[in-house]
């Protein structure tokens, strides 16, 4: 995890976020050229699955053996960062605002898939699923006690994760609709024979 906060620069980032609307509206246009074929939402659906499993496994490795550590609890907004960062080095602080900025990116590509993986989940209940999957991570690092701490940023950090996440969906809906309104083929062409 540590080799991918270390890649992270205002041009990683603007990068990240030009991937996740190209994938938005790559699955907006494959979902408009065949709305009857399962063949969008079936591989929006492996991909979430995949994403899911890796945001899991950076989330959830023990950084000590389970159960040999403190249960920390940051509850107050700002508290990992902002009261560390008194007395901690300037580059140190640094590393801190990349940790929360690759959290962040870990939850955008969530509620981005589901929107295409299950159309009809409003993009209130993916926002709402977003967060409850960083309370459940939280939690589950709080009860392992292996060298993780439980801190509200990440959840806040979490929930900022997801709006960007459907906000590139919707973005990506509306540019396809843009583009059908100037004439964009209904079906995919076909190869002549």
């Amino acid at each position: 995890m540590w080799q991918v906060v270390l890649g992270i620069t205002p041009t990683t980032v603007a990068l990240f976020l030009l991937a996740a609307l190209a994938l938005a509206a790559g699955f907006a246009l494959w979902t408009a050229l065949s709305p009857a074929g399962p063949a969008p939402r079936t591989t929006a659906r492996v991909l979430l699955a995949g994403w899911l499993l890796l945001l899991l496994v950076a989330t959830l490795a023990p950084a000590q053996p389970i159960g040999s550590g403190d249960a920390t609890v940051w509850w107050r907004p700002g508290e990992g960062l902002f009261e560390l960062g008194a007395q901690l080095e300037p580059g140190e602080l640094v590393m801190l605002v990349r940790r929360q900025t690759a959290n962040a990116a870990l939850f955008v590509p969530v509620p981005l898939l589901l929107r295409f993986a299950v159309p009809r989940v409003p993009v209130a209940l993916a926002f709402l699923l977003g967060v409850g999957l960083s309370l459940v991570i939280e939690t589950a690092q709080l009860l392992m006690r292996a060298g993780r701490i439980a801190d509200i940023d990440d959840v806040l950090c979490a929930a900022a994760g997801t709006v960007i996440g459907a906000g590139l969906a919707l973005l990506g809906q509306l540019a396809v609709a843009a583009m059908r309104r100037r004439g964009l083929p209904r079906r995919a062409v076909r190869a002549a024979p």
